[in-house]
Formats: structure tokens, C-alpha cells, sequence
């Protein structure tokens, strides 16, 4: 067995690490340039073959792929070998959808004597984020089998701004819809300015109320729901059909600092706000006086979690470690923060967080905030976002194996 596949379960969780050290890595924003300065590139797809070909069976995988890329499931890669290039100084480019197989897949290669290897950060995620916001070489080079165009929050804001006699399509439950479930984080995505609620499952019983003649902006909690709408519409006979990326999940949990529409057709109830990792990082450097709270067990905090090691990622720097579970028990602990910056956070976009931010809102904590993207989020910001790589340094205490 090839070195680089015998340590693919080493290196399971050991994301980063290897960047520019073993492989290069590019962003999303220089790929066609990347592209341009390696003639002869061999694209790699290490997705499933759902993915690449948009079938599947996850609604939200189903976001394009690169023209011409070869597709090699990440688990099909040792016994397809031969498939690659035959010369191992021949660069190949390596995704996926969030850039964390491709990173196995990478590190693989480089060990299996491949030496021109790059890893694109961000995967297939991030370039659906940026393709229509002042990226046109990389809508030329994506491809779908979808019957809708997927939109970044942005670009379905200018869309909506532009066409006043757009069709927003709603097809979450109604429950999602008016922010009553028993699912914090869901109620909190709040909606988009003008949307009519027909529940996804109810679409097909209700046709008559949707204009043939109009473009259709389809919106859900998360990207899965839109997909199977618009897919249905599509073969009802619509044509302009878009679908919001990622769904309410993806706006809600946008920076305003790259958004600044983002309040301009969207609205939410909650009584404490959001805050991605960048804006996390600018906290921490101007050394504001905030409460960083981890809600996560003492097990994940401590990075003692035996049976799901992965979630041993260490935390953020000087946090405070409350348990969602004794929060409401220990509030005098943090009591002097009622009027001043708390910033909640998970392992990743967890509901937990969420459901904390509403118990501290509700007991009178005036400036909560939660890290929508979580301890995960900022690791997987500082790698694949251009410009961020800072924000590594505060993510503190984690293992060796999971750097």
C-alpha cells in the first residue's frame, strides 16, 4: 500500500497543517490565474459521484462542478491510481465541497511522489459564494446539471433589488416561516421582505399560486428544500428559476462588513445578534472588553471527548467555559456582562449556541452575540478565506493531531 493512503485515517482530522508545506494551496479568487500560470493542469473532482454529476441524495451537495475535471471518489482514489497522470511533476488542482477531503487527498498525493499537488481552498462552497460577485472566469468555468442558478446572499439581494416583479418563494414550513419552532437557530434566520410561505411538501398542490411569467427566487432554511422546489417547478414547465445558496442559514450568518445589503430585504425577531469569525478576530485584536462564552461540555473544552476525537479542537483564547446544560445556573458567574459584548460559540453552527444566546437575551444580557460559524468556523475561515490566515493564532490549546 502507497505510503500517502496507509495515512489517510492519520490524517483524518489533521486539517491545515499541511497546507503549503506538503501541497500548495490557492483561493477561490485566483484559481483562474493559478490555472493559467500551470498549462496542462489535471483537475481532480474527490467528491462522490452524486456530487459531481448533481444527483446526490444530499440536495445541498448538489452545487456544479469544474468543466473537465476527472472525478475520483476520495474512497475509489488508491485503486484508481492509474487514472491520474502518469508524469508526477504535472500539476493537479484537487477539490471537493468545503476543502476537507481535498486536503487528504493532497496530502496523499504528496507523499505518493506527486510534487506540483495544490489544494483549492474553499472547494466547490466557496466558489458558488464568489462565481457571481465579480468573478466572470469563474462562471466559465462551472458547470451543472441543475435546472436554477444558485445565488449567493448577495447576488440574490441585487436580484431582488432589480427586479421589483420577482416571484420570492418561501418553502420552509410555516412554522420556520414565522420563527415558532422548537429550534432556536432556525427561528432565528428570520425572513426575506416580501416572500410567500408554501411549504415545499404543499408546492405541487399549489401551483396555481405561482406566476408562470416571472422570475422565482426559491429560499428555504438550509439549500436542501429550494433544490427539490425548484427542481419539481422546473419540470412543471418554469424556467427562471434561482435558488438562494445554502438558504436562510447562509444570510443570516454573512459578514456585514462584506454585505452591506444585508438588511436591506431580510429581517429576523431575535433579540441578539450574529458574528462571523472575521468579526471575531477584529474583537480579539482590538482587545474589547467581551465575554468569549463556550457552551460546549467540559469534555470538548478540555479536549477529553474519547469516543468522537474529532470534536478535540481546542478553543478560543481566554474563553470562558459554561455548559449549555448549567448556563442558567452559573449566570452570576458572568453577571457583569449584562450591558457589555458576550459572544457565544459551539464546536461549529450548533444549535446549542443559538438556544444560549436566547437564555441570555431573556435574562436581560443586552449585547449577545453568536459565533454562527463556531470553534470549527474560524479554523476553517483562517484556511480558506483569502486574507484571513490571522485568525489561526486564536483558536489555542489544540492537539497535534488535529492542527
Amino acid at each position: 500500500m502507497l505510503l500517502g493512503f496507509s495515512m489517510l485515517s492519520t490524517f483524518l482530522f489533521a486539517q491545515f497543517k499541511y497546507d503549503n508545506v506538503s501541497y500548495r494551496t490557492v483561493y477561490i479568487e485566483d484559481l483562474c490565474a493559478a490555472l493559467k500560470n500551470q498549462p496542462g493542469a489535471f483537475l481532480l473532482d474527490v467528491r462522490s459521484p452524486g456530487e459531481y454529476s448533481d444527483t446526490s441524495m444530499y440536495e445541498n451537495l448538489r452545487i456544479g462542478r469544474l468543466k473537465g475535471a476527472v472525478n475520483i471518489n476520495i474512497s475509489d482514489l488508491e485503486k484508481r491510481m492509474k487514472e491520474l497522470p502518469a508524469n508526477k511533476q504535472q500539476p493537479i488542482f484537487i477539490y471537493c465541497s468545503h476543502s476537507q477531503r481535498s486536503r487528504r487527498c493532497s496530502k496523499a498525493l504528496s507523499d505518493s511522489g506527486y510534487t506540483n499537488v495544490f489544494n483549492i481552498n474553499g472547494g466547490m462552497t466557496e466558489l458558488n459564494m464568489l462565481r457571481n460577485n465579480g468573478y466572470p472566469c469563474l462562471n466559465e468555468m462551472y458547470e451543472t446539471a441543475n435546472p436554477f442558478v444558485t445565488l449567493s446572499p448577495e447576488s440574490a439581494s441585487a436580484l431582488i433589488s432589480a427586479n421589483r416583479d420577482l416571484f420570492i418563494l418561501d418553502v420552509r414550513k410555516d412554522s420556520a416561516f414565522r420563527g415558532m419552532t422548537s429550534i432556536e437557530k432556525i427561528n432565528s434566520m428570520g425572513n426575506i421582505k416580501g416572500a410567500v410561505n408554501i411549504p415545499q411538501d404543499q408546492l405541487a398542490a399549489s401551483l396555481d399560486k405561482i406566476p408562470k411569467n416571472k422570475k422565482i427566487l426559491v429560499i428555504d432554511s438550509y439549500g436542501d428544500e429550494s433544490v427539490i422546489a425548484a427542481t419539481m417547478l422546473s419540470g412543471k414547465g418554469y424556467k427562471d428559476l434561482q435558488i438562494l445558496f445554502n438558504g436562510l442559514d447562509n444570510w443570516s450568518t454573512e459578514d456585514p462588513q462584506h454585505f452591506a445589503n444585508k438588511t436591506l430585504w431580510w429581517a429576523t425577531r431575535s433579540k441578539y445578534g450574529t458574528m462571523s469569525a472575521e468579526e471575531l478576530g477584529n474583537v480579539l485584536d482590538r482587545k474589547e472588553d467581551a465575554l468569549v462564552l463556550d457552551i460546549r461540555s467540559k469534555e470538548e473544552f478540555t479536549n477529553a471527548v474519547k469516543d468522537k476525537t474529532y470534536l478535540n479542537k481546542g478553543h478560543i483564547e481566554s474563553a470562558k467555559n459554561i455548559p449549555l446544560t448549567e448556563l442558567k445556573a452559573r449566570l452570576n458567574e458572568i453577571a457583569t456582562y449584562k450591558t457589555k459584548p458576550v459572544i457565544v460559540y459551539g464546536f461549529g453552527g450548533s444549535p446549542d449556541a443559538f438556544q444560549s444566546a436566547r437564555l441570555l437575551a431573556d435574562e436581560g444580557f443586552t449585547k449577545v452575540k453568536v459565533l454562527t460559524s463556531g470553534l470549527f468556523g474560524v479554523r476553517w475561515t483562517a484556511a480558506n478565506i483569502k486574507g484571513q490566515s490571522q485568525l489561526m493564532k486564536w483558536v489555542v490549546d489544540v492537539p497535534e493531531e488535529s492542527k
